[in-house]
């Protein structure tokens, strides 16, 4: 983890002219290019949802809910920034007041913590997995994964979100800052902060 993407420009310009046409066509009532979208960032979605949360069925159920409040959201979106910038920001903003209300009630929170690790929707680490990988390496892969995400869910939750944005979501700083309502700099500092821990919580698994 800690590897900058490195987007495609032009394949990224595309995309935001693709997403803001379905945009305008799911604004004015056409199911089909909303279903477009889900279909483009769903899996996105849950990645996000799945990282803050730790729990893969209350991120099926989570993905399903940020896309209901995206599409009834819809028309309130002025294009000021990306679509998809707008949806993840919707999605972190829905699971961090998910993490809040499991605050509130330790009982629930419990359950969680001591959540299934099955199901894990792709490594932490690394975006791309080795296809020569024998199965032994797979093994200690998929260990090390969920060492990771098991570590993951003991930050705070503003270290967990901006290390899913940057290193799992791949946005850039100024994304980030947009769905955070930080500075870039503030970005960059507590993501290295929340890196330093993470790689501190691992140390004993070395």
């Amino acid at each position: 983890m800690g590897g900058e993407p490195s987007p495609d420009p032009q394949a990224h310009a595309v995309r935001q002219d693709d997403d803001l046409a379905a945009v305008e066509k799911a604004s004015a009532g056409d199911g089909d290019a909303f279903e477009t979208l889900v279909r483009r960032y769903q899996a996105r979605v849950f990645t996000l949802a799945y990282r803050m949360l730790g729990d893969r069925a209350e991120a099926e159920d989570m993905t399903q809910e940020i896309f209901l409040k995206a599409f009834r959201a819809l028309k309130r979106f002025e294009k000021r920034s990306t679509f998809a910038t707008w949806l993840y920001s919707i999605a972190t903003n829905h699971c961090l007041n998910q993490l809040e209300s499991r605050r509130r009630r330790p009982r629930l929170q419990e359950l969680n913590r001591s959540a299934r690790k099955d199901g894990n929707p792709g490594p932490l680490l690394d975006h791309v997995a080795d296809p020569t990988a024998g199965a032994d390496q797979a093994v200690e892969r998929a260990e090390l994964q969920r060492l990771v995400q098991e570590q993951l869910l003991g930050l705070t939750p503003e270290h967990r979100s901006i290390l899913v944005l940057r290193d799992i979501q791949g946005l850039a700083y100024e994304e980030i800052g947009e769905i955070l309502r930080l500075e870039p700099g503030t970005v960059r500092s507590r993501l290295h902060r929340a890196r330093m821990e993470l790689k501190e919580r691992l140390k004993p698994y070395r």
